[in-house]
């Protein structure tokens, strides 16, 4: 279905993984992406899309502001100067027992996944604010990726640090969507769990104990595909969800009615 049908998106961490999932996504649904990604360039999976000319890429650091705002007008300018959306995907892990995160982790784990997230979408806002209103009385749609790990603990996984940082992505949703719902701004957060992503298949091939819990954790007995949280997303930018703002939707197995583990 071309629900996105000629819709324009800034998505960041577009280059892999979830983020390029929901590039995926929004370019089967009919819209066009331009993509923010500290890689020099993005999976070989994207080359398709990019000859297609829907998939638009830039290489920047989100988390330094002289290479974030360049790189962010010229992605709307690639759009046609219209942005319909921004979908805020870029984000580092970090799982480590407390007592030895060090103070440079730390630092890059919050400029990425606070500062990031918080002045990609200042950015994305300034754009929307000059735009005219649709038949629903909306100027555009911001949605991140946060985190299971927001809202409660993920078994096998030790994200005092990284939690903390998807804990104010879930926070900053609440209190942007609420600010901005008067301006014709949606603002709306995604929570996946456990997901196949090659940055958890690569920590089961260094901890292969926590394979388990991929599986075993989630109430409905499997680990999540990136195309699981690619489906929220297309709900959530489509006039379907034109009424829904400041919320976090989980997408996480069942884990946020607890876990399925029996041992």
């Amino acid at each position: 279905m071309d629900i996105l049908k000629g819709k324009s998106y800034v998505v960041t961490g577009g280059a892999r993984g979830i983020g390029l999932a929901c590039c995926q996504a929004i370019i089967a649904a009919g819209g066009q992406v331009a993509v923010l990604d500290i890689l020099s360039e993005p999976d070989s999976s994207a080359a398709a899309l990019q000859e297609a000319s829907k998939y638009h890429y830039f290489s920047c650091d989100i988390a330094q502001q002289q290479s974030l705002e360049p790189a962010f007008h010229n992605a709307v300018i690639a759009l046609g100067g219209q942005l319909d959306g921004c979908v805020l995907a870029a984000g580092i892990g970090l799982d480590k027992p407390f007592v030895d995160i060090s103070w440079a982790e730390f630092d890059r784990l919050m400029r990425v996944n606070q500062s990031g997230i918080f002045f990609v979408a200042q950015l994305a806002t300034r754009a929307m604010l000059l735009q005219d209103v649709d038949k629903h009385g909306i100027r555009g749609s911001i949605v991140s990726i946060a985190s299971r790990s927001a809202s409660g603990t993920c078994p096998g996984h030790l994200l005092s640090a990284y939690g903390g940082s998807k804990g104010f992505v879930k926070s900053f949703t609440l209190q942007l969507g609420h600010e901005l719902a008067g301006k014709g701004i949606r603002v709306n957060c995604i929570s996946p769990g456990y997901i196949e992503t090659e940055l958890n298949l690569s920590l089961a091939r260094i901890r292969p104990e926590v394979q388990y819990f991929f599986t075993e954790a989630p109430p409905l007995k499997r680990i999540g595909q990136t195309s699981d949280v690619a489906g929220g997303l297309i709900y959530l930018l489509s006039d379907a969800a034109s009424y829904v703002t400041a919320i976090d939707l989980p997408i996480d197995g069942g884990m946020t009615a607890g876990t399925g583990l029996t041992k």
